[in-house]
């Protein structure tokens, strides 16, 4: 298996209004935001290269901190989550040559809302 990590650019924004911050993934420095507060991530990718027909690309998102959660590849909704557990999904037939990755997380009785672990694309290859 082969492991990209999705370090920086990120951007980050509780408010569509306002301009997005560049941060680190995992993020160190939290927003507080009260229940029912959203903080979407956002990053742009490339397809990895070299992929073949037996290749599966799965997005790993070990941890964060939230009460529900939204993942979106190039605006489609590939997952929905009202769970804090790890996240692992086959996204090989959403990519694109270039993607938009955005992660949403909804603060409730969470007192913060953060993406403070590594996410990262898994290359694994499936042997028919």
């Amino acid at each position: 298996m082969h492991t990209i990590r999705l370090r920086r650019p990120w951007l980050r924004s509780a408010d569509p209004q306002s301009p997005p911050d560049k941060v680190d993934v995992p993020d160190t420095a939290p927003l507080v935001v009260t229940g029912g507060g959203r903080v979407t991530y956002r990053r742009v990718f490339n397809r990895p290269t070299g992929l073949t027909p037996t290749d599966v690309v799965w997005l790993s998102i070990p941890q964060y901190a939230a009460d529900s959660v939204e993942v979106r590849i190039n605006d489609t909704l590939i997952y929905q989550s009202d769970r804090t557990k790890p996240i692992r999904l086959d996204m090989t037939a959403a990519l694109r040559p270039s993607n938009q990755l955005a992660i949403t997380l909804t603060a409730g009785k969470c007192p913060t809302t953060v993406l403070d672990g590594a996410v990262t694309l898994e290359i694994e290859s499936i042997d028919p």
